[in-house]
């Protein structure tokens, strides 16, 4: 039932919802959307892992912003070697990191994996980001102490986190755990149920690593963007038809993803939709939910140590 209502708000908000670019007198510099350039960009690093796309995209800000100063980084959320060194050369290269936007998603319909060995949805989605959120805390900290303004983090999550079934990471099979379980292709069904659990993944790694964070430093939350007209859904053929009918464009997406990196300073913690904070699921705020948080946290961060000892997460591992 929970699914169903989760499905006709989705259906509804796409229709009649209408999102909100800033404010005009919003100033702002080093932040990472074209929707920002008439806000005063002055630095945006763009994390690529295809040198052309990102040119394409450096390309339409610098038309939009030409005295930005727009650098490309390499990213591989595929890699532990290249987010350690993306998180590494941000703490020794910048001079300040004011807004870290944790956008990279992908969508299949078939079981892949990825050269860390998970499962293609887990590692980019959930993984990637996850490793990514804990090493940029200590840039946003050390600019957050300079200029008085906490630091801001975004995750990008989606309302079909709330929609899905939660099986897989309520009872893993053959007495595994919940990120064994879902590497396991036994675990996969070929539809879009693992895209939509790697952003409930997403929820609950964020409301996990809130309450270790001081929001005097750091603000994280996580957003639905809303359901986008793109490339993204180019192997789900449904979903390209429907988005057709329900999608919003990129800019409209681009509205709610700036909003949430920069407005809402009581959004620690929190899930937002539509440019408001939104309640989770009954699930996620349950005691069953609160308590998978907590195993999923301690599993992640069990592998991180396991597979990736040279990131710098120590002060996450404190007290275990």
């Amino acid at each position: 039932m929970d699914g169903l209502w989760n499905l006709l708000q989705t259906i509804w908000y796409q229709l009649t919802f209408k999102a909100q670019p800033l404010p005009d007198e919003v100033r702002l510099d080093g932040l990472t959307a074209v929707e920002l350039a008439s806000h005063g960009l002055s630095r945006l690093i763009l994390a690529v892992r295809d040198p052309a796309e990102g040119e394409a995209a450096k390309d339409e800000i610098a038309r939009e912003a030409p005295e930005c100063d727009i650098q490309m980084w390499s990213l591989d959320q595929e890699s532990w070697p290249s987010m350690i060194a993306f998180a590494e050369r941000a703490r020794t290269e910048l001079n300040r990191l004011d807004i870290v936007l944790l956008n990279a998603g992908l969508k299949r319909l078939e079981f892949t994996r990825s050269p860390t060995g998970h499962e293609a949805h887990v590692e980019i989605n959930y993984l990637g980001t996850a490793l990514l959120a804990l090493l940029l805390v200590e840039p946003l900290r050390q600019t957050a102490r300079q200029t008085g303004k906490p630091g801001r983090m975004t995750i990008t999550a989606s309302s079909v986190a709330f929609g899905v079934s939660t099986r897989d990471i309520e009872m893993p099979q053959g007495g595994m755990g919940i990120l064994a379980w879902l590497d396991d292709p036994a675990s996969f069904v070929p539809d879009i149920s693992r895209y939509c659990l790697s952003k409930l993944l997403d929820v609950q790694w964020m409301r996990a690593i809130a309450p270790r964070l001081d929001p005097a430093d750091v603000i994280v939350n996580t957003l639905n963007p809303g359901y986008c007209r793109s490339s993204f859904h180019r192997v789900d053929p449904r979903a390209e038809t429907v988005s057709n009918y329900l999608a919003w464009s990129s800019a409209e997406v681009g509205y709610h993803l700036t909003d949430a990196v920069v407005q809402h300073p009581d959004s620690h913690g929190a899930y937002l939709s539509e440019q408001r904070i939104r309640p989770v699921s009954k699930f996620v705020s349950s005691p069953k939910g609160r308590e998978i948080q907590r195993k999923l946290w301690d599993e992640t961060i069990a592998l991180f140590r396991e597979e990736c000892p040279q990131a710098n997460i120590e002060e996450f591992t404190r007290g275990e």
